[in-house]
C-alpha cells in the first residue's frame, strides 16, 4: 500500500490517485498493482478506484489488463474501478446518469408568455427558454440565467411549476426537466443570435392552441393557469442538512400569495 497511498472510505473501499503514486516505471507499476490487489482482496477490501490524470494516461491500459474497468471521465482524468469480493455482488455506485434541464416560464402583466424558436432545430416549434444546469447551480438560478442568456429578459424567481422525467436522453442518460415560473423585470427582448432564431411575447391561450407547440409545453401552460386559479404553488424553503453544516432547498406546496 505504501507505493499507492490509497485513501480508505467508510465502505471499505480504496481510492488511488495517480498524482500520489511513488514514481514507478510501467512494468513496476503493473507488478506492484497486482501484488497490492491480492493483498487488498485478502484483507477484505471491497473495491478499488484508480484516478488517472491525463499526464499518466499510459497507466490506463495496465489497469484494464489487471481487471479494472472504466467508471467515468471528466476533463483531465479518467476514473477506473474494480470490485474485489467474489461472494458479494458488485455494489460500486454507478456514475451520475441524469441531466438537469431547466426552463423559464415567464409571464408578463398582459398574460403573455416569453417563447423562443431555436436556431438549430429539426422542425418549426415554439418553446420555453432554458438549458442545462451548471455544476453547483440551483434550479431557479439556471432558469434565470438561461432565460437572460437566450432572450435578454431579466427575471426573478416565483415558483416551481412542474418537472418532467425522461429516459434514453443524451448519451443514454435520463433527464430531469424543471419548469420555473419567473417574473420579468424587463420586457425588452434582445435574443442571442447564435442560438435563437425567433423570440417574442405570445398570449398564453394562443400558445396553448398553437400547432407548433409540443403537447408537453401545452400541458405546462395549462398547469400554470390551474396554479393561478388554485392560488397554490411549489416554492423552496431553506432547511438544514442532517449535520447542520449547510441549508438545502426543499420544495413544498405553499400559498401563491407571498404575503400569506
Amino acid at each position: 500500500m505504501e507505493y499507492f497511498q490509497p485513501e480508505i472510505d467508510r465502505f471499505k473501499g480504496l481510492t488511488i490517485d495517480s498524482e500520489k503514486i511513488i514514481p514507478l516505471d510501467e512494468k513496476e507499476f503493473e507488478e506492484r498493482l497486482l501484488e497490492s490487489l491480492a493483498q487488498w482482496k485478502a484483507s477484505g477490501y471491497r473495491g478499488v478506484w484508480v484516478k488517472v490524470w491525463s499526464k499518466y494516461a499510459s497507466l490506463v491500459p495496465i489497469c484494464i489488463k489487471v481487471g479494472f474497468d472504466f467508471h467515468h471521465t471528466q476533463p483531465g482524468y479518467v476514473m477506473l474501478c474494480q470490485w474485489l469480493l467474489d461472494k458479494e455482488p458488485n455494489s460500486l455506485p454507478e456514475y451520475a446518469n441524469h441531466y438537469i434541464g431547466v426552463a423559464g416560464f415567464v409571464v408578463n402583466d398582459k398574460n403573455q408568455l416569453l417563447v423562443i424558436q431555436e436556431k438549430f432545430k429539426s422542425s418549426e416549434h415554439w418553446k420555453l427558454p432554458g438549458g442545462h444546469a451548471d455544476k453547483g447551480e440551483n434550479i431557479y438560478e439556471t432558469a434565470i440565467r438561461e432565460t437572460y442568456e437566450e432572450t435578454g429578459v431579466k427575471c426573478e424567481f416565483d415558483s416551481l411549476l412542474a418537472f418532467r422525467h425522461q429516459h434514453n436522453y443524451r448519451y443514454a442518460c435520463s433527464d430531469l426537466y424543471f419548469i420555473c415560473v419567473l417574473h420579468p423585470l424587463s420586457e425588452e427582448i434582445r435574443s442571442c443570435p447564435r442560438e435563437i432564431s425567433k423570440c417574442q411575447w405570445m398570449d398564453l391561450d394562443e400558445y396553448i392552441n398553437n400547432p407548433h407547440v409540443s403537447d408537453a409545453n401545452k400541458f405546462f401552460a395549462e398547469s400554470y393557469k390551474k396554479q393561478q386559479a388554485n392560488k397554490m404553488c411549489i416554492r423552496p424553503s431553506r432547511i438544514w442538512n442532517y449535520s447542520k453544516t449547510v441549508k438545502n432547498n426543499i420544495y413544498t406546496i405553499q400559498p401563491l400569495d407571498k404575503s400569506m
